[in-house]
């Protein structure tokens, strides 16, 4: 029996043989990914399992604790063997295995990997302070910072304001303006912001553009990491909560388009699939997005 668990900032699922459950414990500002582990696990049924999968947000492009994540995942279930990977490279092989391209994932954050005659690289996935543009949580908080300001007579967004009404209560109803709550506000403000510009919401629509040029960067710069020839045309896959909603696809498609020469694919499945197929593409690992650990 094998585990694969796959932590985002605005939730967590896990699989346990071929049963996939949803979780309510995300990684948050609040808790280490190892803290963040520790409740997961607490939510598995104890059992022996041999080998752990885990696609993880919060590495920041870089593995550095698999020792101590392998010996907790020893700790509560006997693993012999322990594969710890930033979930950009899960859900790029996810998506599409071993082919030359860039897939993007957007979650409450942004992460790009792009992938090229076995060389990776890597992009975002900074955290809300220093990066994330264009994903969930910036596309919430832009919308929010207007909404709020407009009634503060610091903004004109009255579009806003009317779209967001429900989440401005809950707004009114933090006790912490900055907290763990505050973001998952945002966050969850992601799916009204991106409904509003489907339905012709100007200042929406106006968001998620910007967010879909922040996006087209983002892809543009990885890709680089990986080949600096115009003749290479990459396969660019573009993952995610936020990507259900068409408007906001077709606007970053629209902006990776013009400033690079590619063809778009959708994902062939996500990080549940993508983490052990990781893992059996590169038995090695893949330095520093993914190592293993071993008993």
């Amino acid at each position: 029996m094998n585990l694969v668990v796959d932590l985002g900032q605005s939730g967590a699922r896990i699989k346990v043989g071929e049963q996939i459950t949803s979780l309510n414990i995300a990684k948050t500002s609040a808790l280490t990914v190892f803290e963040t582990l520790e409740l997961i696990f607490k939510e598995v049924p104890n059992q022996d399992i041999e080998t752990v999968y885990l696609s993880l947000t919060g590495l920041y492009g870089a593995v550095t604790q698999e020792k101590a994540i392998g010996e907790l995942c020893a700790k509560f279930f006997n693993a012999k063997h322990v594969a710890v990977m930033d979930d950009g490279i899960a859900a790029f092989v996810g998506a599409l295995g071993n082919q030359n391209g860039v897939v993007l994932t957007l979650g409450g954050g942004v992460v790009a990997i792009s992938a090229n005659a076995g060389k990776f690289g890597h992009a975002d996935g900074k955290g809300a302070i220093f990066g994330d543009l264009g994903g969930g949580f910036w596309v919430g908080q832009t919308a929010m910072r207007r909404a709020i300001a407009t009634l503060d007579g610091r903004d004109d967004a009255a579009d806003l304001v009317e779209l967001l009404r429900s989440e401005l209560n809950e707004y009114e109803k933090l006790e912490s303006k900055n907290g763990v709550e505050a973001v998952t506000l945002c966050i969850n403000a992601t799916k009204t912001v991106t409904a509003g510009a489907e339905a012709g919401a100007v200042t929406a629509i106006e968001i998620l553009r910007t967010g879909a040029d922040y996006l087209a960067k983002t892809v543009h710069g990885v890709w680089r990491k990986v080949s600096n020839s115009d003749s290479e045309v990459p396969t660019i896959c573009i993952m995610g909560g936020p990507t259900r909603n068409q408007t906001y696809v077709d606007l970053i498609k629209s902006s990776i388009s013009s400033q690079l020469k590619c063809t778009f694919a959708d994902a062939k499945s996500d990080h549940l699939i993508g983490a052990p197929l990781t893992a059996e593409l590169y038995p090695a690992g893949v330095d520093p997005l993914f190592k293993w650990w071993h008993a």
